[in-house]
Order: C-alpha cells, then sequence, then structure tokens
C-alpha cells in the first residue's frame, strides 16, 4: 500500500536555497517524488530526486597529526557520500592518524568504505619545529 507524504526542505545546490515542497509516495523501500515545488531551476527538482532517494553529503571531520606544528588536521571527502555511510566513515577516521607533513589536498583515506570517494586533508600542517 503507497503512502503519499509532503516534505519541505531546502535545496543546496546553489546560494538561493530554494525552499522546495516536494510530494513523494513511498511504497515499501521504493520512494517516487511525484512533484517538485519552489524551485527556480532544474538543478532543484534534481536535488529534490536525490535527497528523497539517497541523501549525499560531504563529510568533514579532523584527525590527529602526530610530528606537527598542529594537533589536528582538518579533513573532508573530496565529494559527496552517502549520508548511511556517515557513520560508519566517522569510526574509521577516529582510528586515523596521520604524521606531518601533510599538504592540502593530500588524500588522507583513499575510496572510504568503497564509495569511490577520497577523503583529503583541508589544510598543510608542518613539522614541528
Amino acid at each position: 500500500m503507497a503512502d503519499t507524504q509532503a516534505l519541505q526542505f531546502h535545496c543546496t545546490t546553489c546560494p538561493s536555497e530554494c525552499l522546495l515542497d516536494v510530494v513523494i509516495e513511498k511504497d515499501g523501500d521504493v520512494t517516487r517524488v511525484l512533484s517538485v515545488h519552489g524551485n527556480r531551476c532544474q538543478r532543484g527538482a534534481a536535488f529534490a530526486e536525490q535527497e528523497t532517494a539517497c541523501p549525499m553529503r560531504i563529510l568533514a571531520t579532523t584527525v590527529p597529526v602526530t610530528g606537527g606544528d598542529q594537533p589536528l588536521l582538518p579533513v573532508r571527502t573530496r565529494e559527496s557520500i552517502p549520508r548511511a555511510l556517515h557513520m560508519q566513515a566517522m569510526e574509521l577516521l577516529r582510528a586515523t592518524q596521520v604524521a606531518a607533513p601533510v599538504r592540502m589536498g593530500d588524500v588522507v583515506v583513499p575510496d572510504i568504505l568503497d564509495s569511490g570517494v577520497d577523503v583529503v586533508a583541508s589544510l598543510d600542517i608542518g613539522c614541528e619545529r
């Protein structure tokens, strides 16, 4: 039996952050977008489809650094990964430590959780003086 729901959320594909009114139909594990209103461009409609099927986000956190002039290195996924993977990714990153020096853009964890997305350094960190 299909269930119809009305959702409201902001599109994050551009600075306009349109408020989207989305009507979806859920039938078991299948979610189908019936309508999208409030978007000023097609990216909003595509975002609504993606957000209801498999929400994707950039993951940003910090990892400890050994021998560096800073104790923590900010890192992030190079691209969005499914939000459902974030908790697992955080567990893996909690156990990760990097050695200085590190350059912005260096790969800290390649292909995290077989997502096809690398975790990269977001800052240069030099060695202790």
